[in-house]
């Protein structure tokens, strides 16, 4: 267990990132004390198992278990939401939103993150930090401890692959 000055700097470190993370994912159906409390649960995650963590990988930790956080409570709060539309005291409120659209675009966005997490470690986290988080060849080899030429080749093979399986699946971007 680390002692409480340790765990400061952590969250210190950290905070910005994990927040940037939760807030990603519940913008938009989460209030800000929602993204602080699952903010708290991620570090709280990770102060109750942080033993077993290796020191290398504190951030790919935190944001591993922030996604999921927030993606468990999003799923949360969006039933939430759905039987609170049911209550009467729910005044209705139009919407520019097209609902049909959000919704393929949500299927989509999923089809498409289990379509690159069946390509399986590294290439998925290659993609993710090259597409979605804008790292460069440097920063990714870093964070997995590889060549940077070696991330450029398997980055290009694993969209290869990854364009072939969605095809399969009958998804087109």
């Amino acid at each position: 267990m680390q002692d409480s000055s340790e765990q400061r700097k952590i969250f210190d470190a950290y905070y910005h990132y994990v927040y940037a993370v939760v807030s990603r994912i519940l913008s938009g159906i989460g209030t800000a004390e929602d993204m602080e409390e699952c903010v708290a649960d991620v570090f709280a995650e990770y102060f109750l198992r942080c033993e077993n963590v290796n020191p290398e990988k504190v951030k790919s930790y935190l944001g591993t278990t922030a996604r999921n956080q927030a993606i468990n409570r999003y799923h949360s709060l969006k039933r939430h939401f759905a039987f609170s539309l049911d209550d009467d005291s729910v005044p209705e409120q139009a919407s520019d939103e097209d609902i049909c659209q959000t919704a393929e675009q949500e299927e989509t966005a999923h089809l498409l993150l289990e379509q690159i997490q069946a390509l399986g470690e590294p290439d998925a986290s290659i993609l993710i930090q090259k597409f979605y988080y804008h790292c460069n060849s440097g920063q990714i080899a870093r964070m997995l401890h590889m060549n940077p030429a070696a991330v450029r080749t398997r980055c290009s093979r694993a969209l290869k692959r990854l364009r072939k399986s969605l095809t399969d699946a009958g998804i087109t971007l």
